[in-house]
């Protein structure tokens, strides 16, 4: 995979979490796909596009 590489931090604003809230996910396996750029967590955008899209969960309409 190319292309920019986020940090931890610029990752969990890219996803809407707070940089803890995102740790918490990857201590739990549930996490988006990273690598590790030396001794620190690295994202591509991709991978966290298709992590969110995983997580997206369809909402039925009530009919009244």
């Amino acid at each position: 995979m190319s292309g920019p590489v986020l940090n931890h931090r610029k990752a969990a604003e890219y996803c809407g979490l707070a940089p803890q809230t995102l740790e918490n996910l990857n201590h739990l396996g549930k996490g988006p796909k990273r690598f590790k750029n030396g001794s620190r967590n690295a994202y591509y955008p991709a991978d966290l596009d298709a992590w969110l899209e995983e997580r997206l969960v369809r909402v039925e309409q009530v009919s009244a």
